[in-house]
């Protein structure tokens, strides 16, 4: 028998939901070249800016492919077998990753530990999608949404996937994020930027883009003192991350509002990318003119045709944060 009731990927036809969430099963998500403006740099210096579409994704974000990649670790490690909900401490999308997926591998729903300042559009979509929420505010001395999360996920029942330590977050950006660059590119990528949370994008692409050459940058962006991104880290908050981060990664701090300015860049040009995304632009293109000042670390961007070719993540979408562009950006950066 052929047709849809054999399944065909090509067309995108799915026989179950563990088929639809398998990023086995999807081409790399789009790479869409930036024109001007959006690329400040002059058509002669031969530098192509990339965004890297992982919002177009079966869960609208980047966590669709760790998130099914630690709830595969789990079931094939067994650690899920008597267990019916999944804890996390998460900024929302992590949570929302794990809420849509984790029925396909047998669980009941999830539980996560959440800031309390978490925008209300996100908050109505995680109750949307069955996330029990518990707000979390940061105390001196108290246990934060990350301890918190693993200590119930030490109750029967429960299991803590732990996005922060665990090896299946980074796995999954080695094994289908990088890659995909990589290939899109056909090998002329330079420089890759995402922002830091989990740091699990970043960790996972530095191993993969090592392995096939070592001309590739990583960059990742850091939100300045004083400034909030959601799902991004100060590096004083990177303190609780268990991956190894520190070294092979380049970083540069970012603050809010250019973050939200240039995701409103993004969206006025025709992609729906969220604060992260303009964050990780922003990091990339101070990275760029901090290199241009040195004239020999500027060439040794370049690949062998002479371009330097770098892409960053946008990672989430506008959507959940309807209600915080009015109240970050001024009036006048929406008369661009």
């Amino acid at each position: 028998m052929t047709g849809p009731e054999m399944g065909d990927t090509t067309n995108n036809v799915f026989l179950s939901l563990r088929d639809f969430f398998d990023p086995d099963q999807h081409a790399p998500a789009p790479l869409v070249l930036l024109p001007p403006p959006l690329n400040p740099f002059p058509a002669e210096e031969r530098v192509r800016i990339f965004a890297k579409l992982m919002y177009l994704s079966p869960t609208l974000n980047l966590k669709w492919a760790p998130a099914f990649q630690m709830l595969q670790r789990a079931v094939d490690s067994g650690d899920v077998s008597e267990v019916h909900h999944v804890v996390e401490a998460s900024s929302g999308n992590m949570a929302l990753a794990l809420a849509l997926q984790c029925r396909a591998f047998g669980l009941s729903g999830v539980n996560s530990f959440v800031p309390a300042d978490l925008a209300f559009v996100k908050k109505e979509l995680l109750y949307l999608v069955g996330v029990h929420l518990d707000l979390c505010t940061d105390v001196p001395g108290q246990p934060t949404a990350i301890e918190k999360a693993r200590s119930q996920g030490e109750e029967p029942g429960f299991v803590n996937l732990g996005q922060y330590e665990n090896p299946g977050n980074p796995e999954a950006h080695a094994r289908w994020t990088a890659p995909g660059i990589w290939d899109q590119t056909q090998g002329a990528l330079t420089v890759f930027c995402a922002g830091m949370g989990t740091t699990g994008t970043l960790v996972g692409a530095r191993e993969a883009f090592q392995s096939v050459s070592a001309k590739v940058q990583v960059v990742g962006c850091l939100c300045a003192p004083g400034s909030a991104v959601p799902g991004l880290r100060t590096e004083a908050r990177l303190a609780e991350i268990r991956f190894d981060w520190q070294d092979g990664i380049h970083r540069v701090e970012v603050e809010t509002k250019e973050s939200y300015r240039a995701s409103l860049r993004l969206i006025r040009a025709g992609l729906l990318a969220g604060p992260s995304s303009g964050f990780a632009l922003m990091g990339l293109i101070r990275f760029l003119e901090s290199c241009r000042q040195d004239p020999a670390r500027w060439a040794g961007l370049r690949n062998a045709s002479g371009d330097i070719v770098a892409s960053f993540i946008c990672g989430d979408t506008p959507h959940l944060y309807i209600d915080k562009y009015s109240t970050i950006l001024d009036a006048a950066d929406f008369a661009l």
